[in-house]
C-alpha cells in the first residue's frame, strides 16, 4: 500500500511549517529528520508522525486508512522525508 501519496498535500504542507519554524527557532534536536511514525488512531483515521528527538513536535494528518502498518510506512516515510529535506531545504541535513 502507498501510504504517502494520499497524504502528500498535507505532509507536504506540515513539513514545510516544520522546517520553517526549524529554521527560524529550531535546535538540532528539533530537526525535521528525526520525524518518524507516532501513531494512528482507528477511529478518527489520524495518523501522527512525531519526532524520535522530542515528544513536543508533531504533526498529525487526516488519512481515510482504515490501519497502517508501522514499518511499511516508516520505509515510505523515511524516503519522502529525505527527499522534501534534499529537494527544499538543502540546508536541513537530512541524514
Amino acid at each position: 500500500m502507498n501510504y504517502i501519496e494520499p497524504i502528500k498535500n498535507q505532509l507536504d504542507k506540515k513539513m514545510h511549517n516544520l522546517c520553517l519554524i526549524f529554521m527560524t527557532i529550531g535546535t538540532p534536536i528539533e530537526s525535521p529528520r528525526w520525524m518518524n511514525y507516532g501513531g494512528f488512531n482507528r477511529d478518527t483515521k489520524v495518523l501522527t508522525i512525531e519526532s524520535t528527538q522530542t515528544s513536543k513536535i508533531f504533526i498529525e494528518v487526516e488519512t481515510d486508512f482504515n490501519f497502517v502498518k508501522c514499518n511499511d510506512f516508516w520505509q515510505q516515510f523515511k524516503e519522502y522525508r529525505t527527499a522534501f529535506l534534499v529537494n527544499n531545504y538543502p540546508t536541513i541535513n537530512p541524514y
